[in-house]
Order: structure tokens, then sequence, then C-alpha cells
């Protein structure tokens, strides 16, 4: 195996510090009333080499901020870098929420039921690691189950596929070596 195949499947691992904003801030607002000018940065910034350090910044932030809208339940901030046809492929962890789900609206469902079955469901990022089109989220889920008040705490592994800076798939994981191994790595 050639040195530049052995490059071309390593990742930049990112330390990520979830963010804890409780409102949009100025250019959060401008994003979502032009929806345009964040896929067109997006679609720039991903086109950067993987190891630049202006594309590890902006895809750290822009982890950090799709995790804190998810967090305080602004879903038209995050559907600004969701494709529209996304696909999210659950990690069957929850037992009431779905498997599959489709679009912008999907991901409202996907949070909906989540929502439904427990209280106080947040997000928490840990970890990044860029992989060009392709990057892995580790995250910590973390609520109470909605009847019994049981508390959980998840670690969860979000593997989201880009075109032109935009998330097309995201597939989730409970176990970190087959996320890994579905991203090309072994640990």
């Amino acid at each position: 195996m050639s040195q530049e195949t052995i490059e071309a499947v390593r990742g930049v691992r990112i330390p990520l510090a979830p963010e804890t904003r409780r409102h949009r801030s100025l250019d959060e607002r401008i994003f979502v009333r032009f929806p345009s000018l964040p896929r067109r940065l997006s679609a720039a910034w991903a086109r950067l080499p993987r190891h630049s350090r202006l594309r590890r910044a902006m895809l750290a932030r822009n982890v950090r901020r799709g995790y804190a809208a998810l967090n305080r339940r602004d879903f038209d901030l995050l559907a600004v870098g969701l494709d529209p046809g996304v696909e999210l492929h659950s990690a069957h962890v929850f037992p009431d929420v779905g498997a599959v789900f489709h679009g912008h609206e999907g991901y409202r469902e996907l949070w909906r039921q989540l929502i439904e079955a427990f209280d106080n469901a947040r997000v928490e990022t840990e970890e990044l690691l860029d992989c060009g089109d392709r990057f892995l989220v580790t995250v910590k889920v973390t609520g109470y189950g909605t009847g019994s008040g049981v508390s959980i705490s998840q670690r969860l592994f979000h593997l989201f596929s880009l075109r032109r800076g935009l998330v097309v798939r995201e597939d989730d994981f409970q176990d970190r070596a087959e996320a890994l191994e579905a991203l090309g790595l072994s640990e």
C-alpha cells in the first residue's frame, strides 16, 4: 500500500467542546434569513484541503452550531446545513424511534419521536474526525424517560457524508469500531 493511499484514509481529529448558547447568534439569524449564503460558504470551505486550518475551524464551528441548534430545537437553523434530500439512518438505540428518515421533515420527525420518549433529551459533542467528504462525530445523548423518569446516557457515533458542503447522509452507530469500519478506518 503506497503512502498516498494510507494518507487518503486517515482523518484529522478535532476535539469539540459543547456549544451552550441558548439563542441564535447574528450570523445564524442571517443564515436562516438567507439560506443560500451558508450553502455557498459551505461549498467553498468543503473544497479546502482536509488539513487546512480554516477548513478544520469551519467544520468544527458548523458541527458545534448544528448540535447547539438541535439541543434548542432550532430546526430551521439545522436545516441550513442539510441537503433537502438528506437521509438519516438511526442506530436503533431507542426502541420507539424509527430506523430511516428522509429530508428536513425526517429530521424533525426523528426529534419529535425522541422528545416524546425522553424529557430534556440533549446531544453533547465530544470529538470530530474529518476524513474529507465524510466525518465522524462522537456524541453523548442524555435525558430522562418521559413516563418512567429513568435517566439515559448513551454514547453514539454520527457518520456524516457531504456533497458541496451539505450533509446528504447521516449514519448513526452505537459502536465506535463499526463507525470507523464504515468510514474505512480501523482503531
